[in-house]
C-alpha cells in the first residue's frame, strides 16, 4: 500500500515538474554540444536508438554504419552557437554528442568559453585521444567533469568491447587526469558499462579504479543488442514510463549547427533546424519542433503520430515505472 501511494506521488510531481517545463520555463535546461562526430573506436554497441533497424541489417550498431556527414565543430560555428546558447538560457552543457570529443582539437578552448559563460561542463570521453598538454588545458579551462568510459578491467575484455582502443593507454590516462585534477574543482570519473562480456570484471575495475583515486560507478544496460545485455539484472536499466519528459530538459546540436530534440537521435533522423540559420529559440519555438513535441505528449492519444525514434526508445516505454532517485538526477529533474 506504502509503495503505491510513493509510486502515485512520484508520478504526481514528475507531471507537475513537466507541466511547469511546458507552460512557464518551456525550455530545456542542457544540451549535448557535438565537437565531431569522428571516433578514435568503432564499438558495436555505439549507436543506441538505431537498434531495431541496424542489428536485424548487421549484427551491431557500430559507429561505422553512421550515415549521417562527418565533421568537426569549427570555432566560427561554435562562436555562433555559443551566443545562442546564452541567448537560449542553457545551463548545463554536455561537451560530446556522436564520436570522441577529443578529436577536435578545439575542445580545450570551448570548454573554456563555456565556463568564462558560467556554464556547468561536462564532457563523456572514451579517454584514448589525451595528450598531456590537452588533458592539462581541459583541467585548466576548469570543466567541471571528465568521465572516462572504459568497459573492461582486462585487455581482452577491452579491445573486445571499445574496438580499436588499447586499455593500458586509457589506464594510465585516467591517472593521468586525476593527477592533473587534484586541488581543482574537476571531478573525474570511471563509467563502466556491464555488458554479458564484462560483467565479472566489475569487482576487479572497482579495486583499481580506488587504486587510481578515480570515482567509480557502473552504469545500467540498456539493451541495444539482447545478446550483449548482461545476465544479472542489477546492471540492466528499467523503462521510464511514457510520455518522454527529456525533450523539455535537453537537446542536442551537432558540429555542423543541426539541432535534435533527443540524444537517441544520433543519425539525423528529426533535424529541427540549424543553428546557423536561425537562433536556437525560434527553433525551439518552431511549428516543426513543436509538432514534435506534442506528438511525444499525445503518444496514447494518438499513436500512428508518435516519432519512430521514440517508438523504439530504450529509455521510455508505455508499460515503465516513475524516474528513480538517480534517473531523475540523471535528466535534471
Amino acid at each position: 500500500m506504502l509503495k503505491r501511494l510513493a509510486h502515485k506521488a512520484r508520478e504526481k510531481i514528475r507531471s507537475a515538474r513537466t507541466d511547469l517545463r511546458r507552460a512557464v520555463l518551456r525550455k530545456p535546461s542542457s544540451v549535448l554540444l557535438e565537437t565531431t562526430n569522428n571516433c578514435n573506436l568503432n564499438c558495436p554497441y555505439c549507436m543506441v536508438g538505431q537498434q531495431n533497424q541496424w542489428i536485424a541489417a548487421h549484427g551491431s550498431v557500430s559507429h561505422d554504419l553512421m550515415t549521417r556527414p562527418a565533421g568537426v565543430m569549427t570555432p566560427e560555428t561554435f562562436a555562433v552557437v555559443r551566443k545562442s546558447l546564452l541567448d537560449f538560457g542553457i545551463l548545463n552543457v554536455y561537451l560530446h554528442f556522436q564520436g570522441e570529443p577529443m578529436l577536435n582539437r578545439n575542445a580545450p578552448d570551448f570548454a573554456r568559453q563555456l565556463k568564462k559563460d558560467g556554464l556547468k561542463v561536462q564532457m563523456f570521453t572514451n579517454g584514448l585521444a589525451f595528450t598531456d598538454k590537452s588533458l592539462q588545458a581541459m583541467v585548466d579551462a576548469g570543466i567541471d567533469l571528465i568521465r572516462f568510459s572504459v568497459d573492461g578491467a582486462s585487455e581482452e575484455t577491452y579491445q573486445a568491447n571499445r574496438v580499436g582502443g588499447v586499455f593500458k593507454k586509457v589506464h594510465e590516462n585516467m591517472g593521468k587526469a586525476v593527477q592533473a585534477a587534484k586541488g581543482t574543482k574537476t571531478r573525474v570519473e570511471w563509467q563502466f558499462l556491464p555488458m554479458r562480456n564484462n560483467e565479472h570484471e566489475v569487482e576487479a575495475a572497482t579495486a583499481m579504479a580506488k587504486a587510481l583515486g578515480i570515482n567509480f560507478f557502473a552504469k545500467g544496460f540498456r539493451v541495444t543488442d539482447p545478446e550483449r545485455a548482461p545476465l544479472q539484472e542489477k546492471y540492466r536499466c528499467g523503462m521510464l514510463k511514457k510520455p518522454c519528459t527529456d525533450v523539455y530538459y535537453q537537446l542536442g546540436i551537432y558540429w555542423n549547427g543541426d539541432v535534435v530534440p533527443c540524444c537517441y537521435d544520433n543519425n539525423a533522423e528529426e533535424v529541427m533546424g540549424n543553428i546557423l540559420a536561425k537562433p536556437l529559440r525560434a527553433i525551439w519555438d518552431s511549428p516543426k519542433y513543436s509538432t514534435f513535441r506534442r506528438h511525444v505528449d499525445e503518444f496514447e492519444k494518438n499513436p500512428a503520430a508518435e516519432p519512430a525514434l521514440c517508438k523504439s526508445c530504450l529509455r521510455w516505454d508505455s508499460t515503465g515505472t516513475a524516474p528513480t532517485k538517480a534517473e531523475r538526477q540523471e535528466i535534471g529533474l
